[in-house]
């Protein structure tokens, strides 16, 4: 198999163009990505934010424009390459990490204001949600494609002490049984 051009397309969020290459992840609903990220990142700014599950960094890339410092993990190989390009090409500051999110949050120390989640279907890994419970962001922004994985991690951070302060649906598929749901959780008092 012999592939032509750039090996990447290029997709727009916003004010932002994404390069999203052939093994990386990307929403396929493109229509709805400028409200998704709008839902997630509205009136977030701080100190330090992490997001889990970068990607291609679709929120990575917002969250620098309002956070002195981001951190941006992503285990995906490709995945992180296009973040890496994505970061530089919109000219904003964020560290990234290549790795899995439970691999990196095993030395995380520092407690951030805001965690943004962004899973596969399989959700997240139990000693990750562990150790953001441990971490006490005030904030975590949970965005899921599987309502049942988010079901069980939902479930480990109201135990953790959490309290779920919005859900937002997104219709990303169409005339399927498929949905995409954000979730704000706000640390508990």
């Amino acid at each position: 198999l012999e592939l032509f051009g750039p090996g990447h397309l290029n997709y727009r969020v916003a004010d932002t163009t994404f390069q999203v290459g052939h093994l990386s992840f990307f929403q396929a609903n493109r229509f709805l990505l400028d409200e998704l990220s709008l839902a997630v990142l509205a009136g977030m700014d701080g100190r330090l934010a992490l997001d889990l599950f970068a990607g291609v960094g679709l929120f990575t890339i917002p969250l620098a424009r309002h956070f002195q410092r981001v951190v941006a993990v992503e285990s995906n190989a490709a995945a992180a390459r296009d973040l890496e390009a994505n970061i530089a090409g919109a000219a904003v500051a964020a560290q990234t990490a290549n790795s899995p999110v439970e691999i990196l949050l095993n030395d995380w120390q520092e407690t951030p204001d805001l965690i943004v989640l962004d899973p596969p279907r399989a959700g997240m890994p139990a000693e990750a949600v562990q150790r953001i419970n441990r971490l006490a962001p005030p904030r975590v922004h949970y965005v899921s494609c599987d309502p049942a994985t988010l079901a069980r991690d939902l479930q480990a951070f109201l135990a953790g002490g959490f309290h779920i302060e919005e859900i937002h649906l997104f219709d990303m598929f169409p005339q399927t049984f498929h949905i995409e749901t954000f979730v704000k959780l706000v640390r508990s008092a």
